[in-house]
């Protein structure tokens, strides 16, 4: 270049080269996307909520509570939409473990995929043979002890409808907790009804065959279905999103340890050019503008990476407590739901164990709730369960544990009750609550309820204890049912009195602890 000396040509150079350099180091602490990391965290939070919602459709299924099968596939579409999401950001995580964790998070979706796709089919089945058990076997024994029944001997007749009554009370008790035990005694129940069919007219033959078919069936659904139920929490899904989470993370730790590194680099190189500066003042000014504009940037980016760290853990925060809520309450009316009765019940026959005290269990069953369904729909169906909630809840002590079971059933689990008299008032009090309400919604509704009582006097705690007591206060309901509704019954094994001394409760090794 004619006109300009050596001297100015490296003094230019110099500034070029220092400026590049302050580029660079500027450059690499603006390298880390936060945004973008936030996102990819998001989008991973999100899917394992999903997921979890997943998992939390397929075990009401399970136990009955969710009839809805389109749940089951619901969460799928935004499900792959999030896997595309996180298949998209693997780049801000190099590496292959990264990509080997996503490969193995999406083969173990697409697996349990498959699988409650299987699991909707086979609960389909279970459900139809269980709602045509019941109600096939009260007819049945109508007729065997009535018409049917009067060409066949009188011990014949008891003697099959003792069987079917046999039958019915296993099935009902299988399809809440499967035994090989309780499979033994169905197949005997129903190789004994069939043995004594012959005496009867063909119609009762028909039907003790159509019976033993649905049996069966029930006993091979229930039984497949438990299977899928085990193979799907197999896959632990949940971990391997929680894997994949902690590989991002631990990309994304790294990627601020150099950023912090690099800003390190920039403000020790700040300092030299500020030296600099004093010694160039007039000629280098416009490179000390620069530098305060650096600083200021590098403070604001600062301020902005703490703001979203804290709107994140928040958020993580809010999401883990519905989680939570979700999993063990009832989402129309509040109530704790049958997996969470299930562990306070356990509890509770621990206490009574120890203490010598009697444990209540009432099992309520609406009356006229589907005529009430039926006439003014399911938003005042809905509107009668969370008003039948609400007042049977006001009536009980605050110790006392009200839960929904699914549809309309609830159940109260009372501790230390004094006796029998006790609990006949608990459960008056309860039908005449339900009794009191005869409007919803500007609509006249008239219903009831069917009350079953069981109840337990300390003693041995085993690991069936609680499903015991609670299918005793079921068939009782039952009971109360075909006594003509609007009423409660205690159940004929329940424990009033002969409480074994509390240091003196037996405890059966391998129960649970309290």
């Amino acid at each position: 270049m004619k006109g300009i000396s050596p001297r100015r040509l490296a003094v230019i150079a110099l500034l070029v080269a220092l400026t590049a350099m302050l580029g660079y180091l500027f450059n690499r602490t603006q390298a880390t996307d936060i945004e973008a990391q936030n996102r990819v965290m998001l989008t991973l939070r999100e899917l394992e909520k999903l997921d979890a919602e997943w998992t939390v459709n397929i075990l009401r299924l399970h136990v009955g509570l969710n009839p809805d099968y389109a749940s089951l596939s619901a969460p799928l579409p935004r499900m792959r939409e999030l896997q595309q999401q996180l298949a998209e950001a693997l780049p801000l995580s190099p590496g292959p473990e990264t990509r080997t964790a996503y490969t193995d998070m999406a083969r173990r979706l697409r697996d349990k995929a498959t699988l409650a796709e299987e699991f909707k089919m086979q609960n389909s089945r279970l459900r139809s043979s269980l709602s045509y058990f019941p109600p096939a076997i009260t007819a049945l024994k109508a007729e065997v002890t009535g018409i049917g029944g009067a060409t066949a001997p009188a011990r014949t007749v008891l003697a099959l409808d003792g069987a079917l009554n046999a039958l019915m009370t296993d099935i009902l008790r299988y399809n809440l907790a499967p035994a090989p035990e309780l499979a033994r005694s169905i197949e005997q129940d129903i190789a004994l009804a069939v043995s004594l069919k012959g005496p009867f007219p063909q119609s009762i033959r028909d039907a003790i065959d159509d019976v033993a078919v649905h049996a069966r069936l029930i006993l091979r659904h229930r039984q497949h279905e438990n299977a899928l139920d085990a193979r799907i929490a197999a896959l632990g899904t949940a971990a391997a999103m929680d894997r994949l989470g902690r590989l991002f993370d631990r990309a994304f730790d790294q990627g601020i340890i150099e950023k912090q590194r690099f800003r390190t680099f920039l403000f020790i190189y700040s300092g030299l050019l500020l030296l600099l500066l004093i010694y160039a003042a007039r000629r280098l000014r416009r490179s000390y503008t620069i530098i305060g504009v650096v600083n200021r940037s590098l403070q604001a980016a600062n301020a902005t990476l703490e703001q979203r760290v804290a709107e994140r853990t928040a958020e993580l925060e809010a999401q883990a407590e519905q989680l939570k809520q979700l999993a063990d309450h009832d989402s129309l009316t509040g109530l704790i739901n049958y997996g969470q009765f299930s562990r306070l019940l356990d509890l509770a026959l621990v206490r009574a164990a120890r203490r010598g005290n009697i444990v209540v269990v009432m099992f309520i069953d609406l009356d006229g709730f589907k005529a009430v369904n039926d006439t003014w729909g399911h938003a005042a169906g809905d509107m009668v369960l969370k008003e039948v909630a609400s007042r049977v809840k006001a009536l009980l002590r605050k110790e006392d544990v009200l839960a929904r079971l699914g549809g309309d059933e609830f159940v109260i689990l009372l501790e230390e009750v004094k006796g029998r008299e006790g609990a006949g008032r608990v459960a008056q009090l309860a039908l005449d609550a339900v009794r009191g309400i005869t409007e919803v919604d500007g609509h006249l509704v008239r219903i009831s309820a069917s009350i079953g009582i069981g109840a337990t006097c300390g003693g041995i705690v085993t690991p069936e204890a609680g499903e015991t007591l609670l299918a005793e206060a079921d068939q009782a309901m039952y009971s109360a049912k075909q006594a003509g509704k609007s009423r409660f019954v205690f159940s004929p094994g329940a424990q009033w009195d002969s409480c074994p001394a509390p240091r003196t409760a037996a405890r059966q090794p391998g129960a649970r602890s309290g």
